[in-house]
């Protein structure tokens, strides 16, 4: 992205010509001056007019003076301006204007407003697409192109501070800048993108799905498992109280009906008499299906030696054939051949007897073996009702036998509500892809890590401004932390604190500097190759009002190498790698410290005595 501010202009409620401030790309544009001259709040007038939600405009003297605040930037080689409404009681307009072009125009009328503005910027600053979430407070917060501007305001409030690299109190919404900051940091490094981002939200929801399912079937076939035990225990106890064989075992519904007609067999046999009664009924019926039985094995008896008669008369006739074919040869008597002929006929006529086949009736063997399951009923039946005439007078089996049927009626087969096998298979496989490329997104977190911490080594090692304890440490950014650590060459442990401001805004810088360079070399489309830096100097200016005041001679060697460490870092990316880079820095400090760098471009010098600051003298005073 090729991005850098071209100008600022006021428009003031009076009679006052506006005023414009002009900065350069490719170099560190200074806009130094005595405190409480409005240095600190160009940034704020950037932002503003970068559709910030609210405003943190001073104001006294500033914003009870100006009218529109305009901002003309130019994003990829082409120009835009943009400008916005005073604040009313911090309260940001949201009425705006917008226009490509390099000039703002004669008389300002606004032609947009800051929900289809941030749509535009989106788009032209190439904002990926991605959507987060707190399920708690089911809120949800649309990634846009502010976001990625905390990478490039390093502000006075952080600059010397401890553990905070990143100012997200200075952008007003927690919920935004500071809860999804990580997820922001992950995405302009590289580490995630705006697709792994959803693809994340996806793997949650599904994961949470196969996590209910799971619970789902193990409920269930804890469920089943009691179901199965208790079936068998109620099984036994069927069988016990001479209700069924496990041959009856078909359903829950067969057996508790069996039940029920036990009891009121149990109620009808309460008199061992009506038992005994139907003993003799049961035994009667028996003795006349066994005579039956008798009869049909007599008769397959019969039919049977039939055919082994048959079987023998037939074979008696061959060796008479024999006779009588070689009789001529054997006997020549006339006598014998009539006998013979006799014996003949005969046995001819038994012969053909015997071919008249006699069969057995056509259901013959179907009616046998249904009288022998009719037997095999009435056998059991009978056992049956021997048991019941011993528990005609048995209080115990019929309370037992009452307990069974309550069981059985309550005995519900567990029914599985959750997804079929093959859905279940499928949610599992569709899980497990999504994880894998979760995986691969992230597979290079280790290399970008190593990437970042070379090129914040890079300016790190350069400088001789923190203390030399420090010298030989190595930075190392830990993502999780947000916070920059230094690690020495003989321990194993990071160091948090190192001690003085000053260390602290070396720290910073070499941070920034360091992160701008990696994502340069990232062709980072989305985070703006812009710097604003407020007060370097703040830990050796903080009880001076006067920006020409002196400091102590240790301090201005340490300031002098913070302009000479981003001297260096634009040499390496205008310079060097010929890539584009803007800073505009507010520094309380005399223009002498970096007078002799030369891509230091002192722009604005705001004093009292000489057109007083950013809003003009005569506004000013009049406050």
């Amino acid at each position: 992205m090729y991005f850098h501010i071209r100008k600022i202009k006021l428009w003031f409620k009076q009679n006052v010509k506006p005023k414009v401030y002009e900065f350069v790309p490719n170099k560190i544009n200074v806009i130094t001056g005595d405190s409480s001259t409005g240095k600190s709040s160009v940034l704020r007038i950037i932002d503003y007019c970068l559709l910030s939600e609210r405003s943190t405009i001073v104001e006294d003297v500033i914003n009870q003076n100006v009218k529109w605040y305009g901002l003309a930037f130019s994003l990829n080689n082409v120009d835009y301006v943009i400008a916005r409404k005073n604040p009313q009681n911090e309260t940001a307009e949201q009425q705006m204007f917008f226009s490509e072009g390099k000039e703002f125009p004669v008389e300002l009328q606004a032609n947009t407003n800051r929900g289809e503005l941030l749509l535009k910027l989106n788009e032209l600053f190439q904002t990926p697409k991605a959507t987060f979430r707190i399920d708690k407070k089911k809120t949800e917060v649309n990634l846009n192109f502010r976001h990625f501007l905390i990478f490039s305001y390093l502000t006075e409030d952080i600059i010397a501070t401890m553990n905070t690299y990143f100012d997200s109190n200075f952008f007003g919404s927690k919920i935004d800048f500071d809860y999804f900051l990580d997820d922001f940091i992950k995405i302009a490094l590289g580490i995630e993108d705006a697709k792994q981002d959803e693809l994340k939200k996806r793997y949650a929801e599904e994961k949470k799905k196969v996590e209910a399912e799971y619970k789902k079937r193990e409920d269930y076939a804890k469920k089943k498992l009691t179901y199965e035990k208790t079936l068998l225990r109620l099984k036994d106890k069927f069988v016990s109280l001479g209700l069924g064989e496990n041959s009856f075992f078909n359903d829950v519904d067969t057996m508790l009906g069996i039940v029920k007609q036990g009891l009121h067999k149990f109620e009808q046999y309460s008199d061992n008499n009506k038992i005994m009664k139907d003993l003799e009924d049961l035994k009667e019926c028996r003795k006349t299906l066994t005579a039956q039985i008798a009869k049909y094995n007599s008769l397959k008896r019969e039919y049977k030696r039939y055919q082994d008669i048959s079987q023998d008369q037939g074979d008696s006739l061959v060796p008479l054939d024999f006779l009588n074919k070689h009789i001529e040869e054997v006997l020549d008597y006339e006598d014998t051949k009539l006998l013979v002929q006799s014996l003949r006929d005969s046995l001819q006529k038994i012969k053909e007897t015997c071919d008249q086949k006699v069969e057995l009736p056509e259901n013959f063997e179907q009616h046998y073996k249904e009288l022998i399951e009719q037997r095999q009923a009435v056998d059991s039946k009978i056992a049956r009702m021997d048991m019941l005439s011993k528990n005609a007078a048995s209080v115990r089996w019929m309370h037992e036998a009452v307990k069974l049927k309550i069981e059985f009626e309550n005995l519900k087969e567990p029914k599985s509500k959750g997804l079929t096998d093959s859905e279940y298979i499928n949610l599992l496989d569709e899980v497990n892809d999504l994880s894998d490329k979760i995986s691969r997104f992230i597979s290079n977190k280790s290399e970008i890590e190593a990437g970042l911490d070379d090129a914040i080594n890079k300016y790190y090692g350069s400088q001789i401004g923190i203390s030399a304890s420090y010298n030989s440490c190595r930075p190392h950014f830990n993502i999780d932390e947000r916070m920059l650590m230094l690690k020495s060459p003989d321990s194993k442990f990071y160091k948090r604190n190192v001690g003085s401001k000053s260390n602290y805004m070396f720290m910073h810088l070499c941070f920034f500097l360091g992160l701008h360079d990696f994502l340069l070399q990232q062709n980072n489309a989305f985070v703006p190759n812009f710097l604003f830096i407020d007060q370097p100097s703040i830990p050796y200016y903080a009880d001076k009002t006067k920006h020409n005041e002196n400091i102590q001679n240790d301090d201005e060697k340490k300031l002098r190498d913070a302009f000479c460490l981003m001297n260096r870092f634009m040499d390496t990316i205008v310079g060097l790698k010929k890539q584009n880079f803007q800073i505009i820095m507010i520094e309380h400090a005399d223009s002498k410290y970096w007078d002799n760098f030369n891509y230091f471009e002192t722009r604005y010098v705001f004093t009292e005595d000489k057109d007083f600051g950013l809003i003009p003298e005569i506004l000013a005073r009049k406050s």
